[in-house]
């Protein structure tokens, strides 16, 4: 019997027509693999794109608060923490006031129970041969000996309209509560805020007060911290000023006065070159 007899054959066309039918079966399988996981992975890109997109305009939405936050709170607390400042300087100066007017009251039994001062004896007659005497040179006001501020500093400083002051809030706070006493001295309004770096505007007869007040702490205070601090900043106004006096000029065009107190150290690939200048930040 031969080996693909009639039958055989018949079941050898079957065999291979099942094999062509399961290739096809597979091949539309792969195709719906295929197509399914190119349905994933554009519902995994558009879910990605999104996810990105919602946390973009959360962030956005989130930082917008924090900026109104800051600007509806932060402004008002700056000027409340000015005030205060002012109001604690004041607080202070009525204390220095009461206790003079104290010391004085004490000081009044002591001064009415001193003995007179008896009369100086009627000068000689003085001879024609004799030289005549030089009058005593008056003596210089207290302060004067003490040190004050040069008088030509605080005339420049009298003549200008404006200067800005940029510096921390601390340092602000130092200059008010050292200069909100004197008459001269006016706290302005507006204090614009930047993370803590203050910049305000001050007029010529306030940065004389300040000036001052200034060499006044420096030169009375017994603390070393304050002592600093007080004599730091009045150098900067100073240098400020100064450089008017140099370079003189009235109205514009010309360089608004600016003083910062933002000291730094000089970058690595900046040639030495001298000092630098004190009134940019």
């Amino acid at each position: 019997m031969a080996l693909f007899g009639n039958d055989n054959a018949e079941l050898l066309r079957q065999i291979i027509g099942q094999l062509g039918q399961i290739s096809s079966d597979l091949a539309a399988l792969k195709q719906q693999v295929a197509d399914q996981q190119l349905a994933i992975d554009q519902i995994r890109q558009d879910t990605t794109a999104t996810l990105s997109t919602g946390l973009t305009e959360n962030r956005a939405v989130i930082r917008d608060g924090l900026d109104r936050t800051r600007d509806t709170i932060g402004t008002p607390l700056t000027r409340i923490s000015t005030e205060l400042v002012a109001i604690r300087g004041d607080i202070g100066g009525l204390d220095s006031q009461l206790k003079k007017c104290a010391e004085n009251v004490q000081a009044r039994p002591a001064v009415a129970a001193a003995p007179l001062p008896e009369p100086e004896p009627a000068p000689a007659e003085q001879s024609d041969d004799e030289p005549a005497a030089e009058p005593a040179e008056p003596a210089e006001p207290e302060d004067r000996e003490r040190g004050e501020p040069d008088s030509d500093i605080l005339r420049a400083a009298a003549g200008i309209a404006h200067a800005t002051v940029e510096a921390h809030r601390d340092t602000w706070a130092f200059l008010i509560q050292v200069a909100g006493n004197e008459q001269h001295f006016h706290i302005p309004g507006a204090v614009q805020d930047d993370d803590g770096f203050v910049s305000v505007r001050l007029s010529g007869p306030s940065l004389v007060a300040a000036i001052t007040s200034l060499a006044h702490v420096t030169r009375d205070t017994k603390n070393p911290v304050t002592r600093a601090i007080a004599d730091h900043i009045q150098n900067k106004i100073t240098k400020a000023v100064q450089a008017i006096i140099d370079r003189p000029h009235s109205g514009d065009p010309g360089t608004p006065v600016r003083i910062v107190i933002d000291d730094r150290a000089r970058p690595d690939d900046q040639p030495d070159d001298g000092e630098q200048p004190t009134t940019g930040r």
